[in-house]
């Protein structure tokens, strides 16, 4: 069979064959020209887009379908394939011509006349409205599973925590008692207070996760939230911990943004066991704020790195491997992004972006 194709091919012409596939892709074909001009498109295309070839064809530019949100990326990708000459699967939106919008992948490659020279390109669009809608049937099932745990989490965690604070009143007392019986037993005293630390940052990390709260956005000085963190944190003894000098008025909120800062920190901490220094930065921008918490401490190694911030994941033999997930989460809430470099035995940073205009942002959610 196979030794019939070719000629099969050669009977048809080539021309023909690339046609064929171009009218009759089931993916979305259109050619332009170094203007941006459609000059071409396959019946996909137009049908997708809710036109028919004909109002198309040199009558539009590729500007006319996409997405407003998406118009900064189509800019983008149009410069960097006039750079290099492709672009492979960049996800962006377009527009239909009843204004609705639809997820898509775009790969792009250039066209060239006879003598060389570049004169426009064919672009390859991949609808994939399909896989966000499984994403969004995911997310829902997340939702309603996080539903339920976060309800068991709180009846849990009150049943808890009250006999953790009848523990810590009572070591409180027995520490301050001038009794030179109970001197003796400081160690153990110190080693029970630990442990009540442990389980109510535990605790603690398992509400900040299943239960979000709506942010209470507020302007707050960051070195002043910065500073608090620091001295509500226990476990910094052989740590030192440098604070940045210069401030910033951020719209944020400041209990979150603490829980944030506290499991971070408290993060480089442990990584370090009893010696180490951290470096927290402010670094203001145009348009955002971004703060880096860096630690000399033991490194993450590569495999791990994308794992980091995924719920349940952990390395800690006692820990619950929601403390980073919540810190993704608060960040998410405050439109910014998380990111880390780290390197082996020389230590991590852990880089938060916050957007100044926050209150403009979450009234559009």
């Amino acid at each position: 069979m196979s030794g019939h194709v070719p000629r099969i091919l050669d009977g048809l012409g080539k021309e023909t064959v690339f046609r064929e596939l171009y009218e009759n892709s089931p993916d979305l074909y259109r050619t332009i020209d170094l203007n941006g001009k459609i000059i071409l498109c396959n019946h996909s295309y137009a049908k997708s887009l809710g036109y028919t070839i004909h109002e198309i064809k040199n009558n539009h530019t590729i500007y006319d379908h996409v997405s407003k949100n998406s118009i900064k990326i189509l800019k983008d990708t149009f410069e960097e394939w006039k750079n290099t000459g492709n672009v492979s699967n960049i996800e962006l939106w377009l527009k239909r011509k009843d204004n609705t919008e639809f997820p898509v992948l775009l790969s792009v490659n250039s066209i060239y006349n006879i003598s060389g020279k570049v004169i426009g390109s064919n672009t390859v669009i991949r609808d994939i409205s399909d896989m966000y809608s499984a994403k969004d049937e995911i997310d829902f099932l997340k939702i309603q599973r996080f539903s339920v745990l976060g309800q068991l989490s709180a009846r849990i965690a009150h049943d808890v925590r009250n006999p953790l604070a009848i523990i810590s009143n009572a070591l409180q007392i027995l520490t301050i008692q001038n009794n030179s019986e109970l001197e003796k037993h400081n160690p153990l005293f110190t080693k029970m207070e630990k442990a009540v630390m442990r389980i109510t940052h535990q605790v603690n990390d398992v509400l900040d996760y299943v239960r979000p709260r709506p942010l209470n956005i507020k302007s707050h000085s960051l070195l002043d939230i910065l500073c608090q963190t620091v001295e509500s944190i226990k476990e910094s003894k052989g740590i030192v911990i440098n604070i940045p000098k210069n401030d910033v008025n951020l719209y944020c909120d400041a209990t979150k943004l603490e829980i944030l800062f506290v499991n971070l920190i408290l993060n480089s901490i442990q990584s370090m066991s009893s010696k180490g220094i951290i470096n927290i930065r402010i670094i203001e921008q145009t348009s955002s704020v971004v703060i880096d918490i860096e630690d000399n401490g033991p490194g993450i190694p590569d495999d791990l790195k994308i794992k980091i911030f995924e719920p349940l994941f952990t390395t800690k033999q006692t820990g619950t491997g929601l403390g980073l997930a919540s810190c993704k989460t608060i960040v998410d809430s405050h439109h910014g992004t998380i990111s880390l470099t780290s390197t082996v035995e020389k230590g991590t940073t852990f880089s938060i972006e916050i957007p100044k205009n926050l209150v403009e942002l979450v009234k559009t959610d």
